[in-house]
């Protein structure tokens, strides 16, 4: 059996900022996908936030309040349920959108519920996901037995409390984001002699360097005042941290930097949880202490640990993602197209890939020494 896993796509609608640039990430999905269809038993695991649902979907309460505020027309878009989401998904998407169509009908394919697309886990998504073409299995999380070891996929968002359930602080900031900040930034400009790239500051990882983009692009002034709208429409939402909800009107810039950099160790927690779990040094009840390899998705950050646990070596690998992400305002962009490749034909082996450009191993894990090297290509 060959299984291959991609995580968080993020297929969205050309709207106000995008992740998934159809041109670039869709062409290089469909290649891959033309390859995998015609590979002998092989299956597609999609692990979570295939689709970006929540920068589609307008904060509940305060948009209109915080147009007011900022003195600005904001068209504020309808709640859209699945059927219409996956319609605005396909027509920003026509190349990542028919591939997946293609690979549906070709190969098994099951697809993660993440916190992105969490109304994949809603009654009535399969029927949605049929109407749309895409014949697929919705799953929570996944394992399977390879040469004898075992393996468990799943996104990994429970183990990020503010994305761990629909709704939550985390889904607020995104729709808050998209639907508020980005039309403000765009109906507004930068301020002169300055560019500025709405899409940049989706892209951001770390945050917490969103708040020195703002503040690169606006005046001082216009700076503040969009913050502490922002910060209003969170609370407003419901899902402004309680340390913030008292301080909206006047948060000190380097609170807000705090809390925003506390998100980022979600991809730390993750990585401890599941080595511990690994390592068997801990109980618990979030990961199966039974699995060799453990793979998620969710931070949008490449990880890969491997450790021993009395002679036996097990493996942690988080996939990234496959969006653009930058490091700050100015820098090129990371464009690695992350995909694990898992087979037992000779032992059990684990290829990292990256399918930018001409591809390549990243990292291989094969603890059974049958197991022979293969080309370290694969063309798409």
């Amino acid at each position: 059996m060959a299984i291959f896993v991609l995580s968080d796509l993020h297929l969205d609608e050309r709207a106000n900022a995008r992740l998934f640039k159809d041109e670039r990430q869709g062409e290089r999905l469909a290649r891959l996908f033309e390859v995998l269809a015609r590979t002998r038993d092989a299956r597609l695991v999609l692990l979570g936030d295939t689709f970006d649902f929540t920068s589609m979907l307008p904060p509940d309460r305060g948009l209109e309040r915080f147009a007011d505020e900022l003195a600005f027309p904001l068209e504020v878009m309808p709640c859209r349920g699945l059927p219409a989401l996956l319609e605005a998904v396909e027509r920003s998407n026509p190349n990542a959108f028919q591939a997946l169509r293609h690979i549906t009908g070709a190969i098994p394919v099951s697809i993660a519920v993440g916190n992105h697309d969490w109304l994949l886990g809603e009654a009535g998504a399969d029927a949605a996901l049929e109407q749309a073409g895409l014949h697929v299995e919705l799953i929570r999380d996944a394992s399977f037995e390879l040469a004898g070891r075992r393996v468990v996929l799943e996104h990994g968002h429970r183990f990020d409390p503010s994305n761990a359930h629909p709704h939550g602080a985390g889904e607020q900031l995104t729709r808050a984001l998209y639907q508020a900040v980005i039309p403000y930034l765009r109906h507004h400009g930068a301020r002169s002699q300055v560019r500025m790239d709405p899409d940049r500051l989706v892209a951001l990882r770390p945050q917490e360097r969103a708040l020195e983009l703002l503040e690169r692009w606006l005046e001082p002034e216009v700076f503040r005042r969009l913050l502490s709208a922002f910060l209003r429409l969170l609370a407003a939402n419901r899902e402004l941290p309680r340390p913030l909800q008292s301080l909206v009107a006047h948060a000190p810039l380097s609170l807000v930097r705090s809390k925003l950099a506390a998100t980022e160790q979600a991809w730390k927690n993750a990585a401890h949880t599941a080595v511990k779990a690994l390592q068997h040094t801990r109980h618990t009840h979030q990961l199966e202490t039974d699995a060799d390899v453990v793979v998620l998705g969710h931070t949008h950050v490449l990880d890969w640990a491997v450790t021993d646990v009395r002679g036996r070596e097990r493996l942690y690998v988080n996939l990234g993602t496959w969006t653009e992400r930058a490091a700050d305002g100015l820098s090129h962009t990371d464009t690695s197209l992350p995909l694990l490749a898992l087979d037992d034909a000779h032992g059990l082996r684990v290829e990292l890939r990256d399918l930018d450009w001409d591809g390549g191993v990243l990292e291989l894990f094969a603890p059974d020494s049958t197991a022979p090297q293969r080309p370290a290509e694969l063309r798409t």
